[in-house]
């Protein structure tokens, strides 16, 4: 939008006092109609009437911030770990549902939820207490 622009201070957010600081140094700048600062955003809104860029070098003199492109963060996608066990018995699980929805209880249900629990580790044969006993 001509004549307004918002600036991210990303580095300072949170601090009260150096944004009351730009907000009146900023407003004394020729140009400048009105500041509006936001703290705990980090985020400066200028609205101005000169060009944007008289009033970045104005800043800069003035030791307030400088002007530029802000960096652009690689995002990565975070690692998710599926246990194809779990899956299976999830599979397993819906499956013996499905069968319950339909009044089949023995033996199809029953199966199902058997070999889902010892998918899920919930029972364990050997006794040996590794899978949930």
């Amino acid at each position: 939008m001509p004549g307004r622009a918002r600036l991210r201070i990303a580095d300072r957010r949170g601090d009260d006092a150096y944004f009351a600081a730009v907000a009146k140094a900023l407003s004394a700048i020729a140009g400048v109609r009105a500041v509006e600062v936001a703290p705990m955003t980090g985020s400066v809104l200028i609205q101005h009437s000169g060009p944007l860029a008289r009033i970045g070098v104005a800043a800069q003199e003035a030791q307030l911030f400088v002007v530029g492109e802000a960096p652009v963060a690689p995002r990565e996608a975070p690692q998710v770990s599926i246990d194809p066990k779990f899956v299976a018995a999830l599979a397993l699980l819906a499956a013996a549902l499905w069968q319950m929805s339909r009044e089949r209880f023995l033996p199809p249900a029953v199966t199902l939820l058997w070999y889902a629990s010892r998918l899920g580790g919930l029972w364990s044969l050997d006794g040996d207490g590794e899978n949930g006993e």
